[in-house]
């Protein structure tokens, strides 16, 4: 679990390495806030983060790590959208200035360009039955306006008892950072299928109200996520594997935490082109339909909840 936090004895500062501030909890803002009086953590923390934070500390997550089998060493899940992406006046020139790049190129901009940036915009019309919030809408002037989405993982709720919920995981991480606990915490688990069928209810309809309007949708996922949904969903990810794209496709982008310059573009039509067409439809296909003789043994008699007669 990596607090988004200076990482030295004596926390004094909450920087999000990120962006140009303190942090605010990012992903995290509604899930847990430490008051900043409270032990055992006040005493780490310098009083303009509680003053900055509306009286807590706020329990700002980057990511989590979640083991794997025996036979593998498991994944980290960033947590807080700004891991992947945060739009700040030197994000260019920042750890995630590749991928800025490529958001730029893709949206048709080009140096020289003023872009300006409008983060969690709502986007509400009755008559249309939208009631959506954009991450980031882009434009530059004259231009049509570019949607990007960040999508990151959420958490379970943890148990308190065991200490896996945010604030008090938090906690636990922050103590062991400053060498005051000498055993790791765990961290929340993380809700992969939730991810995934949040990105899958979202991706299609804002792709088609930006390419609607004369622009693009481009959807920034993590490599895990995308790797999850390669296995897990009917959609071949690797038929929309693109150098580029055209109008009226979906784009998303996939990152790796751990190199910036490792940016891969999957693009591809909404719907098929031709008959067995690879398209974005099918992240809502199973990958694979089971005989029926896998349901059988949980049939019998003696697991039966009850028999009605009708």
């Amino acid at each position: 679990m990596k607090p988004g936090i200076a990482k030295r004895r004596g926390f004094r500062t909450a920087a999000c390495p990120f962006m140009n501030g303190p942090c605010d909890g990012g992903g995290n803002r509604d899930m847990a806030r430490w008051p900043a009086t409270a032990q055992p953590l006040a005493p780490l923390f310098d009083r303009r983060v509680g003053g900055e934070g509306n009286g807590n500390i706020p329990c700002g997550v980057c990511s989590v790590h979640l083991p794997g089998r025996q036979d593998e060493s498991g994944a980290d899940w960033a947590i807080c959208p700004r891991r992947l992406l945060a739009f700040q006046p030197d994000a260019l020139a920042g750890p995630q200035g590749p991928l800025v790049r490529k958001i730029f190129a893709l949206a048709g901009f080009r140096a020289g360009d003023r872009v300006r940036v409008w983060p969690e915009v709502t986007l509400k019309d009755a008559n249309a039955g939208v009631d959506y919030r954009l991450d980031y809408v882009l434009r530059k002037m004259g231009g049509p306006p570019i949607i990007v989405e960040v999508m990151t993982a959420s958490t379970s709720g943890g148990n308190k008892s065991k200490r896996t919920d945010m604030k008090n995981a938090f906690c636990d991480a922050v103590l062991y950072a400053a060498g005051l606990l000498d055993e790791r915490g765990q961290s929340p688990g993380v809700n992969i299928r939730q991810v995934w069928a949040r990105m899958a209810s979202q991706l299609i309809v804002k792709s088609e109200i930006a390419n609607e309007w004369g622009g693009c949708a481009v959807w920034v996922v993590q490599d895990a996520l995308t790797g999850y949904i390669r296995g897990n969903t009917g959609l071949d990810l690797d038929a929309l594997r693109s150098g580029g794209w055209r109008r009226g496709e979906v784009n998303v982008i996939s990152v790796n935490m751990n190199d910036p310059d490792d940016l891969v573009l999957y693009a591809g039509p909404i719907r098929p082109k031709k008959p067995g067409g690879a398209c974005w439809m099918d992240l809502l296909a199973a990958p694979g339909l089971p005989p029926v003789a896998v349901l059988e043994p949980k049939l019998s008699d003696a697991a039966a909840a009850a028999a009605l007669a009708v």
